[in-house]
């Protein structure tokens, strides 16, 4: 499941690059809003700029008119100079007494059938007594229109009547010049987020591939191998960056040597540590002994010759102790550079074998069918087999008759090799460490031989496992792969 979610997840790059793409989408359309409401607001300030000119214009000409003709109450000749500015501004015009009441209309018909009411409405007039000329915005039919009153005087500058103005705005134009101004915003925001779609991609591309370039080398960065360094030739954040992986691939090799020197020293003091404990095992009874001697030619020099020979025993015996303690440290110290060719598992067995006396009847060898053919190096190979027998005999208590059994086999394309005692197994809280240098479950020996034995496979691209019993014995398992026919 961690996995799913991991391969879902997006990358920098691809966040970066969505990111900038819904930033500039909610930029487009917040200024489009912003731009669509501004040309609106434009266009009906422009409608109310015009019908106040108009008005103006209708105002201007009908005072002078009244005031040149010296008219003092609505009549024919007044009525039809409204119809004259009525058909010159292509208007319509509504007159109404001064307490509201309709006196006539260039569209009558619309008050006949109730479509508008033949009175205004006492707040109109309340607002037309105080200014003598208001713009308002009426409804009809559930459709908005501007509306202006304005109140005609006699010559003697006394209210004579209400002239109502309706303006109608031509919605289709209206709305078709909206839909202009739209499908030209439309096409340049789509060419605009178009180039800017490729610029984000450029962009999140560039900004992301140092990083990919850091990430893939810090994926390679081994604490022993040859870590490469980054070179940035900006000098911004990405170039911190690059410092610091820099730094800290020396560091890391620096860290390494260190490392490397640590262990080094803390393996040959470890060496030296158990080489002075096992050579110290065997020179404690021989100054022992000396000393005993000592005593004898002191004390009792008839019993010398016979003393004598008791001690070359007892000291031969611990001088080939001591033999065998620089001998497993040599192998285990200087083990010789395996060379490799074709080897045939059977024969190295068979040869492994053959070299136990024959009153060792216990041990037997079955061979598998299969050419086992592998690279190794054949007497390295017969040295693991070697060990793995001395260690299944010395595993096989005194008490117990002794059965070991070798087996050769071929699975899955490797050469196996089964070594199996009748011992006394090896305890489970041990089996970790069976590999381990100086690690032991016999009394006597370094424990350095399993740990030369996988050592050895291991220089084959080989492996070595165990299963064990404490009541039914061990079995040792050696695979090696076989050389492939091509």
């Amino acid at each position: 499941m961690a996995k799913n979610k991991q391969s879902i997840a997006l990358g920098l790059g691809s966040r970066i690059y969505l990111s900038m793409l819904i930033l500039l989408l909610l930029s487009m359309i917040t200024i489009g809003g912003a731009t669509l409401y501004y040309f609106k607001k434009q266009n009906d300030a422009y409608h109310l700029e015009r019908l106040q000119r108009k008005e103006q214009s209708i105002m201007l000409s009908l005072d002078y008119y009244v005031i040149e003709n010296d008219i003092n109450e609505l009549n024919v000749k007044l009525e039809n100079k409204i119809q004259e500015l009525a058909d010159i501004h292509n208007l319509d015009f509504n007159i109404y007494t001064v307490r509201g009441e309709l006196m006539g209309s260039t569209q009558i018909e619309l008050f006949e059938n109730g479509t508008f009411p033949k009175q205004i409405p006492d707040s109109v007039i309340q607002r037309i007594t105080r200014s003598e000329q208001i713009i308002v915005q009426e409804k009809v039919n559930d459709k908005a229109y501007l509306s202006t009153y304005f109140t005609l005087n006699t010559a003697s500058r006394k209210p004579m009547a209400i002239v109502n103005l309706p303006y109608y705005k031509d919605t289709e134009r209206n709305q078709r010049e909206v839909l202009d101004f739209l499908g030209t915003l439309s096409q340049a925001y789509i060419l605009l987020f178009l180039g800017a779609t490729i610029l984000a991609y450029i962009l999140a591309n560039y900004l992301t591939t140092s990083l990919r370039t850091i990430s893939d080398r810090l994926e390679k960065v081994r604490i022993t191998g040859n870590n490469e360094k980054l070179e940035w030739r900006g000098n911004d954040e990405i170039k911190s960056i690059v410092n610091q992986y820099n730094q800290m691939v020396d560091e890391l090799e620096e860290s390494a040597q260190k490392l490397a020197k640590s262990e080094r020293e803390s393996a040959w003091k470890e060496m030296a540590k158990q080489v002075a404990h096992e050579i110290k095992n065997p020179l404690t009874p021989m100054r022992l002994q000396v000393q005993h001697l000592q005593r004898i030619a002191q004390n009792n020099p008839d019993d010398l010759p016979n003393k004598m020979n008791q001690l070359a025993n007892t000291l031969i015996q611990q001088i080939d102790s001591l033999s065998r303690i620089a001998t497993e440290f040599s192998n285990f110290a200087k083990m010789p550079k395996p060379t490799l060719a074709p080897t045939n598992v059977d024969q190295v067995c068979s040869n492994s074998i053959s070299l136990y006396s024959q009153d060792q009847a216990y041990i037997s060898y079955k061979i598998g069918p299969g050419d086992k053919n592998v690279m190794a190096d054949p007497e390295q190979l017969g040295r693991v087999l070697t060990n793995l027998i001395q260690n299944a005999i010395q595993a096989i208590p005194d008490e117990r008759d002794p059965r070991i059994e070798v087996e050769t086999l071929l699975i899955e394309g490797k050469a196996i090799i089964r070594v199996t005692d009748n011992g006394s197994g090896i305890p489970e809280a041990e089996q970790e460490k069976i590999f381990e240098p100086n690690f032991t479950t016999k009394s006597s020996g370094m424990g350095l031989g399993l740990a030369i034995v996988k050592g050895i496979i291991n220089g084959f691209n080989g492996d070595i496992a165990f299963v064990s019993d404490t009541h039914s014995g061990t079995t040792f398992t050696v695979s090696i792969p076989t050389i492939s026919k091509n």
